[in-house]
This record gives structure tokens, sequence and C-alpha cells, in this order.
């Protein structure tokens, strides 16, 4: 189904131009759906922040959604329909099965696509027209695990969804912790709906590590933690990037206290950062008080195509979008630097841990 995001066109002029499109392929049904909620909240406020204000060169934003279900065939096919329909960007594909079907057409198509909601290595890796812009999963793996060494951790384990993705992230993990000498404990791959989460979680326990260390969803991640808790085995649970810290603590509560997740984008509540700043302002603009980590990493992809938008000229095509987006160089968003140039497409070079504390709120 085709859904478009609402424009706010501040003029009439405004109105009547003609709209520049974008694409968007992500998870709109499934027991993957909840991945895109806060994601597209932060879209949806850096786009229609740019269409209050009179659009780019007085044309407004139009961005174009379809739904994938988290399935790599659909999400390639809802790519050739959006350029088909005139998009000039594709703009962060939610996840990595989306992302993968999504990136691969978008570069037979020759039509840029800006940050893909995943670090997974198929996804990551350079081409000509994938525009990544947080971190790979593995380098949020060997930047948890080098942490894990230094504090003297040497018990890790693994818990993940059943997909390519995330077992791709796990073998990541394993490969850092062998280079340091030693084994991962354990693993196990828990399917999608989150049926076996309490069986694995029950599993993994007997095994007595550490700590566990997550690249799951946050239905599986809440399931598993609650069951494992419920073992009374002790353990720290650690996380990639993908978990929405905030809605596992409203899901099981004082079960999600101490948990540390990898973040790729700074801290939503730093008032003192200018990017912060302006993604807390288009947030209230469109009614939303709760910011969250998902939803800023939504509005920074969604800042970076419409900063290449302002470079694009008056009548952007996909190719010019793509130079706009190589002549970056090192551009400061506000407290972050992007870094692109026609032969790397490098994104941020951030990540921190935060900790998830008994009121909910993070510690980092």
């Amino acid at each position: 189904m085709l859904t478009c995001l609402a424009l706010v066109s501040p003029t009439l002029a405004l109105a009547d131009s003609k709209p520049i499109v974008l694409g968007q392929t992500y998870v709109q049904s499934g027991p993957l759906a909840s991945l895109s909620t806060d994601p597209l909240l932060g879209i949806r406020a850096m786009l229609e922040s740019v269409n209050r204000s009179g659009g780019i060169g007085g044309r407004p934003i139009e961005l174009r959604q379809l739904d994938d279900a988290y399935d790599t065939a659909r999400a390639s096919a809802n790519v050739k329909q959006l350029v088909g329909d005139g998009a000039v960007a594709i703009l962060m594909p939610i996840g990595t099965s989306s992302s993968v079907g999504a990136v691969k057409t978008a570069n037979e198509l020759k039509v840029p696509i800006v940050g893909p909601y995943t670090g997974a290595a198929p996804v990551m890796k350079h081409t000509d027209y994938g525009f990544p812009v947080r971190i790979s999963f593995e380098e949020e793996c060997a930047r948890i695990v080098n942490h894990l060494f230094t504090l003297g951790v040497t018990r890790i384990a693994f818990a993940h969804n059943d997909n390519p993705g995330a077992r791709a992230a796990m073998e990541s993990a394993k490969s850092f912790i062998e280079q340091r000498g030693t084994k991962m404990i354990g693993s196990v791959a828990i399917k999608n709906d989150a049926s076996d989460a309490a069986a694995q979680a029950q599993e993994l326990a007997k095994l007595k590590p550490e700590v566990v260390v997550f690249s799951a969803s946050n239905d599986v991640t809440a399931k598993f933690i609650q069951a494992y808790r419920a073992t009374g085995a002790g353990a720290t649970f650690y996380s990639l990037s993908f978990l929405n810290g905030a809605q596992l603590f409203k899901t099981i509560d004082k079960d999600a206290v101490g948990v540390v997740i990898s973040q790729v984008v700074p801290y939503p509540w730093n008032v003192a950062m200018p990017i912060v700043i302006e993604y807390q302002a288009a947030m209230k603009k469109i009614g939303v008080s709760d910011v969250s980590y998902a939803s800023l990493e939504g509005y920074v992809s969604a800042k970076v195509v419409v900063e290449a938008l302002k470079q694009a000229g008056p009548n952007p095509s996909a190719e010019k979008v793509k130079t706009a987006l190589e002549t970056f160089k090192a551009l400061n968003l506000g407290g972050v630097t992007l870094r692109y140039t026609p032969t790397e497409h490098l994104g941020i070079n951030f990540s921190e841990l935060s900790m998830l504390r008994k009121d909910g709120s993070f510690i980092r």
C-alpha cells in the first residue's frame, strides 16, 4: 500500500508547486513493524519542518512510502515502483532484510539510498549509490567487545533474531572475542515472532555468562530478558543500537533496568548540541513530546537528504542528488560530522553506550 507523508504548505505558492519526491520502503506490517515507529516520527518532523519553511527552492518535499513487511523481494519491488513514480532518492529502508533488497535495486537503478536503518555488512559495504549514515554492526560489536574486555569480562554470550542481519552481528562479535584469545561461550537464534524466546533464554542461562549481547527486536529482547531473569541466573545485558530502550522499559519495567545499549546518534536530551535543539523543536511542532534515539536517527537521516537536495539545484535528479552527497566531505550537521566523498561513503563515525535507569531514563 502506498502512503504519502502529509505536506505542510505555509503558502498557496508552495502548495501549488510540483513536489520533490522521495521514496521509502519500510516495515508497516508483520512481527517487526514496531521497528519503524520512532524512525518515521523523526523523518516526519524533519520533512514537515522543511515544508513549513518553504520547501526546497519553493518546492515541497513529498515522501512516498510502501510496506515491505520485512521482505527483501518486496523491498526491491517497492524501490522500483517508487523510482518509477519519480523518487530522486530512497530514504531509510527499515531493517536488514528490507535494506538488502532496497540497496541492491537502488544501485541497479542508479538512485541514491540514504541512511538504511541497519548496520549489517551487506548494506554497509561501499556501493556507488549507497549512503549509510550510522556505523556498522561490525563496528558496534568491536566497540562493545573492547569495552567488556577492558572491564575484565570474558564470559560473553549472544542472543539474536533468527535472520541474516542479526546472525551476522553475532558472527562479528564471535570473531572479535576470538581475536582476544578466548571464545564466545554460546549463542541462541530466536524466532522473529519471539515464540521461542523464553525457551532460548532458559538454555542460555545454563551457560552462566557474565554478559549477554543482543542483536534483536524489542519484542524478542523483552520476552528473553523476562524469562532469563526468572531463572535466577545473573547476567548483564548489552544490545546493539536496534533496541529501543524507552519502549523496552515500558514493556518490562524493572526488568529493563541496567540494560546497556550501543547508540549510534547523540543523546537526544543533550540540549547543548545544536542538532538536538533543532530536532526537539521539530518534534514539538508535530505534537510529539517523547524523544528517542531512534527518532533522532530518522531525523538526522532525513536532514542528510535535505542538505543534498539544497545543493542539487532547483530541479534535482537522482544523479544530481548523488553528486551533491559526494561533495559533503566533512559536513557538520550540528555537533556531529558526516563524511562522504566520491570514493568513500562513511557517514557518521559515532557511538556511545547508554544504560537504562530505574525511572526509564538513560545514563551515559
